[in-house]
């Protein structure tokens, strides 16, 4: 029975991360390096900052009833602050110092303005820190300029239709027809109210706002520097490393290979049986090795955990040639194979005390080479004294490196692992 593929882990991609930890601090160096050069790229921006005052302006002041200061809209006032007219205007004010265009200038600009309130925040941002201070400024006088402007032609258009309103009154009042006294006192109504309103006309206000906080000069580039772009480079290395660490693949990945596959699986303790010519000489080398009680107590048994892989005809289970192998060493040794024991038992922590007590003073291998669970076989290592490994060359790397990462996250230690060759190599157990 093939044992059924088991989810992935997160000793798994602990494992593969440490392996493969090169690829990882390749790309994290490569991205702290492709940051700092990024930074000497990229010219440098300095943003600066005028703040105005918008006072209301409403375009006909004698006609609209509404309240001026909820009237005004902060989104088109700052809409004009950042037009195409706006930027010529403020591309005239800098000509003498600076020369940008208007384009440049509408690009460099954004006008922001605080919730409930008649301010706007007008930004520049210059190549120098000067050029950004002034940009601001003249951003800002170019807005009061244009709305000035505007109001004025406004008021000039405004008076001018008085007038011209007025000089019509007056010719009707010449007129034979309108002789009777009823309409000159409509006439002169209509005079008096066109005089007024010429009068208000004269005394409106045309003065859209003002600079409440002149831009300052910045100390520093609004762009990151080289340190930040560095560190942003070498965690965006480390974070493109990660899945190229998790996805290589090496040869040891799919077959063990050798001792040396073995010891970067992380064991510590490994037996070297693929120069054997018998397998059974390996076991015995095995039950040498394993520190096993001379005595053992009539209290509780000694239990031994022995997983390998399965191989399709096998004659003899890996833990039965380890207790053969403590028999021809003088040690009595009791088989039980764990893939005959309900699963559901094992995870409910088989074997109980009855179990054990009717084991008390034996040495017991328990062979866990037919579970289909790994966590099954990890739940019998930590209920045993010892445990040992036995795998082929040709046996799965990763499945191993899986198992033993288990383990090792349960505190329990492979007292031993027995390599042997591969498969077909292997030779029968008879002497």
């Amino acid at each position: 029975m093939a044992t059924a593929p088991q989810p992935v882990q997160l000793t798994d991609i602990g494992g593969s991360l440490r392996r493969h930890w090169p690829v990882i601090l390749v790309m994290a160096i490569l991205g702290a390096v492709a940051g700092v050069l990024a930074s000497y790229a990229i010219p440098a921006t300095y943003d600066a900052t005028t703040t105005v005052s918008v006072n209301p302006m409403n375009a006909d002041p004698l006609t609209s009833s509404t309240d001026a200061s909820r009237s005004v809209s902060m989104a088109t006032e700052a809409g004009i602050a950042r037009s195409t007219k706006v930027a010529a205007v403020a591309a005239t004010l800098l000509a003498p110092s600076y020369s940008i265009g208007a384009k440049t200038i509408q690009e460099a600009t954004t006008v922001s303005s605080p919730d409930d309130s008649l301010i706007l925040d007008i930004r520049y941002a210059g190549t120098t820190a000067k050029q950004s201070a002034a940009g601001a400024d003249a951003v800002a006088e170019a807005y009061l300029m244009t709305r000035r402007d505007e109001a004025k032609d406004e008021i000039d258009r405004l008076e001018s239709a008085a007038k011209s309103q007025i000089t019509a009154v007056q010719a009707d009042a010449r007129r034979p027809v309108n002789k009777s006294w009823l309409v000159q006192r409509s006439l002169r109504i209509q005079a008096d109210a066109l005089g007024t309103k010429l009068a208000e006309l004269g005394n409106f206000d045309l003065n859209p706002g003002q600079i409440v906080g002149s831009a300052e000069t910045p100390a520093t580039p609004s762009t990151p520097g080289p340190v930040v772009l560095g560190v942003a480079g070498l965690v965006l290395g480390i974070l493109l490393g990660i899945p190229f660490a998790l996805l290589r693949k090496k040869e040891e990945d799919s077959e063990i290979g050798g001792v040396d596959g073995l010891h970067a699986i992380g064991d510590q303790i490994v037996l070297d049986g693929t120069k054997d010519t018998n397998r059974a000489d390996t076991w015995d080398i095995a039950a040498f090795m394993l520190k096993i009680p001379t005595e053992i107590g009539t209290e509780r048994p000694f239990l031994i955990m022995v997983d390998a892989e399965e191989h399709a005809g096998r004659a003899t289970a890996p833990g039965q040639e380890l207790a053969d192998a403590l028999s021809r060493r003088g040690r009595s040794a009791r088989f039980v194979d764990a893939g005959a024991i309900n699963e559901g038992k094992i995870s409910r922590g088989w074997p109980t005390d009855k179990k054990r007590d009717s084991w008390a003073g034996e040495v017991i291998v328990i062979d866990t080479t037919n579970l289909t669970s790994d966590a099954n076989k990890v739940a019998l290592a930590t209920r045993s004294d010892s445990v040992l490994l036995a795998r082929s060359t040709n046996d799965d790397a990763a499945a191993l490196r899986r198992l033993a990462g288990l383990l090792r996250s349960k505190g329990v230690d492979i007292a031993l692992t027995a390599l042997f060759p591969a498969q077909p190599e292997m030779i029968s157990l008879n002497r």
